[in-house]
Formats: structure tokens, sequence, C-alpha cells
């Protein structure tokens, strides 16, 4: 039986993690984190949920090196839910010297150039590190790979998302928002056209892309966001003459206002700002969200198949956005126990086998349509 450590075991998505492995795979979890006397009546309600003690807590620190090594002990996989980017190295470095795989749901540019830098580390040691899981980063890449094998000549596949949260409801910790604006600082927006990745202005902001989305969001105005999983797929398909990804806003307020203001000042100051901004950042979120709450992911793709014009929009979306973040992870968390081992780093968007990704979602509760 494996052992899995969630560092950040009892944080909003962690506990989601904890939930759905307990109920998909046969693991042992260990909720980890700096406060594990917060993790223990979780860890209780799980095994009284699994009908037996396959859960436990663990005290793990990332900024301690060598007390999170001494937590690693014994474990198969560190799966990473925490607010700790910016320790990742250190963390990727107890993990290789523990011996384990490692997972993440952590988005940061800065952390994609670290686990760059330690592959040779990583693929020396034989181990399987995989980054940037959840939906995005974490699907669309995949999506896209989903539809290239619908397609004789695949040729476009945009991907689109809208995230509306009820963020007054959630008890996030400062690490969490801090590192959330964060962010803001590298937010690049790049799209793959003309045979080229093409990086947008500010002007592409008063020109969006506009996707429909179906019942309740309908069609929501979106701007380009580079991910890192979609840069490879122009290479893995040469037919690709348009690709990117698309996210849509949070509120008018935060969007137009807000925003702006938390880009701008942190430039200027990154460091004293940071926190202060995040507490706004957020406030404008919790204040101007409005219902219809949930989160949806749409892939529009079109080409040719059987010598004619041919399109595909699969739509993946849920109530719940954290759901919905560990769902995918979970699935990928099911691949990488069935095997075969694959060493090396991976985004969780290409280290999926992409219909088996889909199925596992479904049956978590992740409502799929393909049209």
């Amino acid at each position: 039986m494996k052992t899995i450590l969630i560092l950040g075991g009892y944080g909003q998505t962690g506990r989601l993690l904890a939930h759905h492995l307990l109920g998909e795979t046969e693991c042992r979890l260990i909720l980890a984190g700096r406060r594990p006397e917060r993790g223990a009546a979780l860890a209780a309600a799980l095994n009284e949920q699994a009908g037996q003690d396959r859960v436990t807590t663990a005290h793990a620190d990332a900024t301690d090196a060598a007390g999170l090594t001494r937590a690693l002990a014994g474990v198969d996989l560190v799966l990473v839910a925490s607010s700790t980017a910016a320790h990742c190295e250190r963390v990727a470095r107890a993990v290789l010297a523990a011996g384990s795989d490692y997972l993440d749901i952590q988005y940061a540019a800065a952390k994609v150039a670290t686990l760059q830098r330690l592959t040779p580390e990583i693929e020396r040691a034989g181990r399987c590190f995989i980054t940037d899981g959840g939906f995005h980063p974490g699907l669309p890449a995949a999506l896209v790979r989903y539809a290239a094998a619908r397609f004789d000549r695949l040729e476009r596949a945009n991907v689109g998302s809208v995230i509306a949260v009820n963020w007054a409801a959630l008890d996030l910790g400062p690490e969490t928002k801090a590192e959330f604006v964060a962010e803001f600082m590298e937010f690049d927006s790049r799209v793959y056209r003309g045979g080229r990745w093409q990086k947008l202005g500010l002007m592409s902001m008063m020109k969006p892309l506009t996707i429909a989305f179906g019942p309740p969001f309908g069609r929501r105005a979106c701007i380009a966001m580079t991910l890192g999983e979609m840069d490879a797929l122009p290479d893995l398909m040469p037919s690709l003459r348009e690709t990117g990804f698309f996210v849509g806003g949070f509120n008018p307020i935060s969007d137009w206002l807000v925003s702006p203001l938390v880009m701008v000042g942190l430039r200027l100051a990154p460091r004293r700002l940071l926190r202060p901004l995040a507490r706004l950042q957020f406030w404008s979120m919790a204040r101007f969200a409005r219902p219809p709450y949930g989160v949806v992911l749409q892939l529009e793709a079109a080409g040719m198949r059987d010598g004619a014009p041919h399109t595909l929009t699969l739509r993946l979306s849920h109530d719940d956005a954290y759901a919905l973040t560990a769902i995918p992870v979970v699935a990928c968390v099911q691949q990488w126990l069935a095997g075969p081992r694959r060493p090396g780093l991976w985004f969780q968007a290409h280290f999926v086998e992409p219909e088996a990704l889909l199925r596992s979602m479904a049956r978590m509760g992740v409502q799929i349509v393909q049209a």
C-alpha cells in the first residue's frame, strides 16, 4: 500500500484531496503542516469514513529542511497543496533525499523554473515529479491533447475559463492570498498565432475574446493567460495554427479598478506592498462577487476530419472551484499509481492520458458535456 503525504493537507484544497484520495485509492494518507493538531479532527473523520485507520497527521514545515526530510521518511508521493511555492527548492530537495515522487498544485512561474533547473537531479534519482496540477494550470493542454485525437488535422484549439467564487465565504490565510496576488507581478498574455507565440499588450484587454460558456454564465469576455503547459502543443501538433488559454475576470470593480492598481503597486514596491495589496485584492473580490457561483473550463476546437471541416466543444464544470482543483489531481494520482513508472519532470497536463483522466473526473462529480 502506497503512502501519500499531503503538505497542507487540512487546507481548503487539501481536505478535498484527502477525501477523494481516500475514496478513489487504497493509499495511506498523511495530512502534514506546521500545525498538525488542526488536522486531527479531519483525520478522525476520514478514518471513520473509510472504516479503517488510513489517515494520520504529521508536522512538516517547508522552511525546515531537516524536519521536512524526517517527515517524508517512507513516503511514496508528496502532494504539495500548501502556499509554499517560494520554498520549492527546499521541498524538492527534501523529496529527492527521501526517495519520494512529487506532485504540486501551485501556480508560480518561479517554481516551474526551479524544478526545471533540478530536472537533471530528478532524472538521475529516477523520481517522477509532476508540476502545475489542478484545473488551470493542469487541464487546458490535456483538453487540447484530447481534441487532437478526434481530428485528422487540428487547426484551432482555445481553452477558456470562468471562476465565479463566493470569496467572502472562504477562510484563506495571508500566505495563500499573498502567493495568489504575487503572480500578478509575472502576469503574461501570450497566444499562438501565425506560427509563433505572440505576447499581447495591454491593448488586447480592450478587445478580449468572448466565449459562450452556456448557462448559467453565458457569454463572457476573457483575456489570454500564459500557461507553461501550453508551450509544447505546436511542436506536438504541427497542424495547429491557433491555441491559447483565456480566463474570465472576477467582477468589474476588481478587474478594471483594483487589479490594475495592484499590478502597478507590485511593480513599484513588491516586498513592502505585497500583503496590503493582497488584502485589497481579496476584499474587492469578496465585496463585489455575485452569484451564480461555480467554475467552468471549456475547449473550443476546429479542424478537419474525414475530409470535411469539424468542430468540437468540450465543457467541464463544477459548483465548487476547490473541488475542480482537487479532482483532476486525484485522477492524475490514479494514473501515477497505475504506472508505468515515468521518471523526470512533467506538467500534469502532459503526464496524464486525457481520456482516462476525464472518465475519472466524471466519476468524481465533474460535469462533462461534449458537442
